[in-house]
Parts: C-alpha cells; structure tokens; sequence
C-alpha cells in the first residue's frame, strides 16, 4: 500500500501548465505565440514535443470533442477526465524525467520558470483577445496550473523530490489526493473550454463550452487551497507547531 501511495504521489507532481498550454498554442496563430512554442520544444527536444502534441490532438478529437457536445456534461466529466489522463499521462511522466534532469542546475530552473510564465501571459493574452465573456475565468485558471507548476518546482528544489513525496505522504496524503483530483479537472475543463474559444474544436454546444469555463474558476479556487495546506506542512517547524496545537494530528 505504502510503495502504491508513493507512486501515486509521484505521477501527481508533475508538472501540467507547460505541455497543455504548449500543445493549445501549436493551434494558435500569434506570433509572440510562436516564439515562446519554439522555446519549449528546444527545452524539451523536438522529438517530445511532437509526441506531446501528437496525443493532445488524439485528446481534442475525443474526450475533449465529447465534453463539449455532451448532453449530461456532469455525468459523463469524471469519466472522460479519467479517460483524458490516462492518455496524456506518459508524455507528461517522460517530460517530468526529461525536465529533473536539467532542474539540478539553478539556472536550468529559471528558464523553465521563464519558459512557462511566458507562455501563460501570451496565451492569457490571446484568450482575453478572444472576447469571450468567461474568459477570465479561463486566465483565472491557467495562473493557477502555472502557479501549481512552480510551486512544485521550487518546492522540490528546497527539499529534493523524495523529500516532498516522503512529506506528503506522511503529513498530508488527503491534501495532496485532494490537491491530485482538482489538478486533473482543472486541467480538463480549462484544455477543452480553451480549445473551443480558440477554435481548436469546431464543434459544440455553447452550454458545454460556458459550463467548462465557469468550472475552472471552481476547481482553480481549490486548488490554490490545498496547496496553501500542504505548504504548511511541508514546513518542519511549522508542522512541529500544529501537532502541538492539534490542529493537525500526526500520520501514523
């Protein structure tokens, strides 16, 4: 159970907003778009990048398609999420490989810091451009993956990557499942209410499309709470003082 609980931690923190909002700006017609896209792919290798889009495109044309055509959106989401992840899942795990490899390097860190919040402030410009009435909530909810994205980095950089899962597991597993769940929705609405604004997916229902980008304001709000709760007990001292306050009790 412990050694299942572990890898379950580890396929959950990896990064998110880089590879989705690459793979929605290959889409996109903007030059500063562009740039910032031939970035990421030196970063990552073009090999990689194509294996990225390559599943994102099967992604959009399946359960991206189905959610925003969906006449029981609610019911058929978790499915279609679980669906979603399953198929993107091993680009992202052989992106986490390929980006630990360089986050040795301090510097290797802040360009990919670099590479991410460019991307998000192009995109968010271009969604907002769009003149979509929830476009904000869209915004809302790509800052927040990025800010989920570095907070992972930096948090790994501070205490090592075992460090963080050892952490996690021990102090805050239903945080960090909880943290894990709205990661994934979060990821799935914002992909398929973007792809229908910037006209990735020609087809759907208006409905699916408003609901999608009202969500992600939701899952957004959750997910900036829960990684609020595990910072505090990432922190030592911090964790220390809530066990004796017990306000917190300790994992056993």
């Amino acid at each position: 159970m412990a050694v299942a609980i572990a890898v379950y931690a580890r396929e959950h923190l990896r990064g998110v907003a880089l590879p989705v909002a690459s793979a929605i700006s290959e889409g996109v017609k903007f030059a500063e778009l562009t740039d910032v896209v031939r970035r990421f792919r030196e970063l990552v290798g073009d090999e990689l990048a194509e294996e990225l889009d390559k599943v994102f495109d099967k992604a959009l044309a399946e359960e991206v398609r189905k959610a925003l055509n969906s006449e029981n959106l609610g019911h058929e989401l978790p499915d279609l999420v679980m669906r979603f992840w399953a198929r993107i899942s091993l680009p992202l795990v052989e992106l986490s490989t390929k980006l630990s490899t360089l986050l040795a390097d301090s510097r290797a860190l802040e360009l990919v810091k670099s590479v991410e919040l460019d991307l998000g402030r192009i995109l968010a410009k271009v969604i907002k451009g769009s003149g979509y009435r929830y476009a904000e909530d869209l915004v809302y909810g790509l800052s927040v993956l990025i800010d989920r994205d570095i907070w992972i980095l930096e948090r790994t950089a501070s205490y090592g990557f075992d460090g963080v899962v050892k952490r996690f597991i021990e102090r805050g597993l239903e945080p960090l499942l909880n943290l894990a769940g709205y990661t994934m929705y979060l990821t799935f609405a914002w992909v398929s209410a973007t792809a229908a604004v910037l006209g990735l997916v020609k087809e759907f229902r208006e409905d699916d499309r408003d609901t999608l980008a009202r969500w992600c304001r939701e899952y957004a709000k959750e997910l900036e709470s829960y990684m609020d709760t595990l910072d505090l007990l990432l922190d030592d001292e911090v964790y220390s003082d809530l066990i004796e306050l017990g306000v917190v009790k300790r994992q056993t």
